[in-house]
């Protein structure tokens, strides 16, 4: 059984050991849950990712309660179908389906059917648009087909969001091979969208948003928007962008806040946006962490980042006990090998 210790990091340990236990059918053991948290071991979005993972492939699991800081996870074969899985909170819907999807993409004959009730946008998650319009984009460059809808979405502190994705079977994985710098770009297009709950549409927050954003970000032209009202059981809002580059595609979600100013959550997601740009990387550094696994499963690939994370480093070697690769990083290139 592999051991793992999860005081070196947070539920990024804990996703991708659940992921890669039912892709190798090899059983594992976490100790020491998200111990340098606040609030250690499993709260109740990580909580829904074991149980849910755990349904779909009929897996034996001790340690999966609330504030539990051990966990043993022994997987069997997974079984596609139609799921619904309902976090109680305003957990993060989109971490619950990152779980879930390597086994579903790479082990089932037949398509899935996938519903996830909870938050669609969390201060330390990416958001619903977030997957869908980047992370989902890079997945179909790899040969992976995946459609998300974004059903209704979900603020803290009541929740109430729903996501929906149908997950078909991947028949071959393509490399992923992104190392080139691109300096020389040819720019294709920015997108913006501003989501807000209705109660908010009256103090034009969608708009100011977008103005902020375009107001802070270096190219002028070409800027596609979309302001979206939609009920919530909680107010709240967020603005999702994405720079489109020599085929590649650099994405920032900012979440709006009681205290900041609509037009600064604009400014601060095209500041960070840019910082994503003046790298020329072709990945940005949150869907790097997210791909990581997916290189690991074809046992090559390069990417190059705009920064090595904590979180980017504690993944490879979470990866690495489960599968027969082997990582190096250096000069912010992220190489897979066998």
């Amino acid at each position: 059984m592999i051991i793992i210790d999860g005081s070196i990091g947070g539920g990024q340990i804990l996703r991708s050991s659940l992921s890669l236990s039912v892709l190798t059918q090899k059983p594992f053991k976490i100790i020491n849950i998200r111990k340098k948290r606040s609030n250690s071991g499993l709260q109740r979005q990580h909580l829904t990712a074991v149980n849910s993972i755990a349904e779909i492939c009929k897996a034996k699991v001790k340690g999966n309660e609330l504030d539990s800081t051990e966990l043993e996870f022994i997987p069997s074969k997974v079984n596609s179908g139609n799921y619904k899985f309902d976090i109680g909170t305003a957990g993060s819907t989109t971490l619950v389906l990152e779980t879930i999807l390597p086994p579903l993409i790479f082990a089932i004959n037949e398509p899935s059917n996938i519903s996830i009730i909870g938050g669609t946008a969390n201060p330390l998650a990416p958001p619903a648009l977030d997957i869908r319009e980047v992370f989902l984009w890079h997945l179909k460059n790899l040969g992976i087909d995946i459609n998300l809808e974004i059903e209704k979405e979900g603020f803290y502190p009541k929740g109430g969001g729903i996501i929906k994705a149908k997950i078909v079977s991947c028949k071959e994985l393509k490399e992923i091979k992104l190392q080139e710098p691109n300096h020389g770009q040819h720019y294709e297009e920015t997108n913006v969208i501003a989501v807000c709950s209705k109660e908010l549409k009256e103090k034009e927050v969608a708009k100011r948003m977008i103005k902020g954003f375009k107001l802070n970000f270096p190219i002028k032209e070409n800027i596609k928007n979309e302001e979206i009202y939609t009920n919530t059981l909680s107010p709240g809002c967020y603005l999702h962008a994405s720079y489109c580059y020599n085929g590649c595609k650099l994405g920032m979600s900012v979440l709006g806040e009681k205290t900041k100013k609509s037009e600064d959550i604009g400014k601060e997601c095209a500041l960070k946006l840019k910082e994503e740009m003046k790298s020329g990387e072709n990945v940005d550094s949150f869907t790097a962490d997210q791909l990581l696994i997916y290189m690991a499963i074809k046992g090559s690939g390069e990417i190059r980042v705009s920064k090595i994370t904590d979180h980017t480093i504690t993944n490879i070697q979470t990866i690495e006990k489960f599968l027969d690769v082997k990582f190096k990083i250096k000069d912010n290139i992220i190489e897979c090998t066998k």
